[in-house]
């Protein structure tokens, strides 16, 4: 019965990659930009930085400001760096 219900998981994990939900749309500086103009209002993107594996990215505001950009499922988390 274990083993069942072992198979029956480990078949819809495999299912599940082989559609592809378990890969991360890759980051670039135009949608690091477009995600934070959409989460941010006002903030004004003066440069980016965006890992080399493209993973996460950090976006400097002209006024200082710093966000940071990271894939969360299909879509893009963008938070307030509370340091700068």
């Amino acid at each position: 019965m274990i083993f069942t219900s072992i198979f029956g998981i480990l078949t819809l994990v495999l299912l599940a990659r082989a559609l592809g939900f378990a890969r991360n749309p890759d980051l670039d500086e135009a949608t690091a930009r477009d995600a934070v103009a959409a989460a941010l209002p006002g903030f004004t993107p003066a440069a980016v930085a965006v890992d080399p594996a493209s993973r996460t990215a950090v976006v400097t505001a002209r006024d200082g400001r710093v966000a940071r950009v990271r894939p969360h499922g299909d879509r893009w988390v963008v938070r307030l760096d509370a340091a700068a």
